[in-house]
């Protein structure tokens, strides 16, 4: 660590909502991204390339600190040398697991970790990052940057990336009209209501898993195939599954919370910065699964069509971000803890790793996949991530093998309803 004169950042609203998630148990702070390389990463290049997006991004380098009236991220002049480690192994998905389920430190920082797991031929890049920074779409930009910085040092071994800018909340409502603005205000909108069905889980905030499973090529082109010719979305194929397989657990519908990007509203879909833009959305198709799947995605599909539609969805968050605009810190904090909850039971899609932005100069990556936070007991969450048309499903969890075994049961299960529309 460098020894300067530290600077302060401001912390946003989304950032300390999810620390507050942590506070209170529903999940710890930490997204996951694991790639596997054709070749080996120059590492020296690479170390330039993570001190050179530290410039761009020093969040990444800082700590994040919280008094009784206020909250400010520290820019600790963390540097490569104590964000990345190099580990060279035999065995390297053993490694990549025990990686992958560590948390970040968000009081201590750096709020980035990075192991390159190496073995004879090949590099494994495994990447963690504090969700208070980002969510999947922020984490999947600095991706693009970090390997747009290495690739482009090739030319240019002096390349700087643009400078961070705007994290807030607000820069969604730029997008609307006057008339917009007072629609989502007034919108209906219930952030407090969750359904309160949930999976009988024993935790263990010892043992922190990922369980995996993932949906090859072939599979995925006839499940494209399968969303087009019924006017779906892949997200929608995969939702009615995910519902489907719980309707068999619960033995009933249980209406469930889906993660939005607020990006789609932006031009190009591009944030000013790296940040949460997140909301959620909420499936509730009724009390009638319908006899087969095609009914229920019917059922899937008309009611998320409508939810999109819904401008009101931007509501719960832009209050978020008012509260600590209005309020003093405490207040709003106190605020927040008590009123903002989360679902029992949600799904995200993270949706696709750009193969196009995600390329190391000439290094092909042959997989990658991306995961969300990891949960605590009884929270459950289905997180999907698309690289190269393979699809990767996982569930994340601090809880016991009866807890793993649960999950493996659930994911095999919603691997089969999928391998049933075929």
């Amino acid at each position: 660590m460098l020894n300067s004169q530290f600077v302060n950042y401001q912390v946003e609203a989304w950032d300390t909502l999810q620390h507050l998630f942590k506070v209170k148990n529903i999940n710890d702070h930490t997204l996951h991204f694991v790639a596997t390389l054709a070749e080996r990463l120059d590492l020296e290049r690479f170390k330039q390339a993570v001190n050179l997006s530290a410039d761009a991004f020093p969040l990444i380098r800082s700590s994040f600190n919280e008094t009784k009236n206020k909250s400010y991220w520290e820019d600790k002049a963390y540097t490569a040398d104590d964000m990345l480690k190099i580990l060279e192994t035999s065995n390297i998905d053993k490694n990549v697991d025990e990686f992958i389920c560590k948390e970040i430190d968000a009081f201590k920082g750096p709020q980035l970790k990075i192991e390159i797991i190496r073995d004879d031929k090949n590099d494994t890049l495994c990447v963690l990052i504090n969700h208070m920074l980002c969510d999947a779409a922020g984490f999947k930009e600095y991706l693009y940057m970090l390997s747009h910085i290495y690739s482009n040092m090739y030319e240019n071994s002096y390349y700087i990336p643009a400078p961070m800018a705007n994290r807030k909340i607000s820069q969604i409502l730029k997008t609307f009209s006057v008339r917009e603005k007072l629609k989502i205000m007034f919108g209906k909108n219930d952030m407090f209501s969750f359904d309160p069905a949930k999976f009988k889980l024993e935790g263990d905030i010892s043992n922190p898993f990922i369980e995996i499973r993932t949906i090859l090529k072939e599979h995925f082109c006839k499940i494209k195939s399968y969303a087009k010719k019924h006017a779906a979305t892949v997200n929608d194929i995969i939702l009615t599954a995910y519902m489907r397989t719980i309707f068999q657990i619960f033995n009933c519908v249980v209406t469930t919370t889906c993660t939005m990007d607020m990006r789609k509203y932006l031009p190009n879909r591009r944030a000013e910065g790296i940040c949460n833009l997140c909301t959620n959305l909420t499936c509730n198709i009724g009390l009638e699964i319908g006899t087969d799947f095609e009914q229920t995605l019917i059922k899937v599909k008309k009611t998320m069509d409508k939810e999109k539609s819904n401008i009101a969805c931007i509501k719960s968050i832009n209050v978020l971000e008012k509260l600590f605009d209005i309020f003093p810190y405490k207040l709003a904090r106190d605020i927040i803890e008590k009123r903002f909850t989360n679902p029992l039971i949600a799904f995200t899609n993270i949706g696709i790793i750009d193969k196009t932005r995600l390329a190391f100069g000439k290094i092909e990556i042959a997989e990658a996949y991306m995961t969300g936070s990891i949960k605590y007991s009884p929270y459950f969450q289905l997180a999907i991530s698309t690289f190269d048309d393979q699809v990767t499903l996982s569930v994340n969890l601090y809880g016991t093998q009866s807890d793993r075994n649960t999950i493996s049961f659930f994911l095999d299960k919603l691997v089969q309803e999928l391998n049933d529309i075929m």
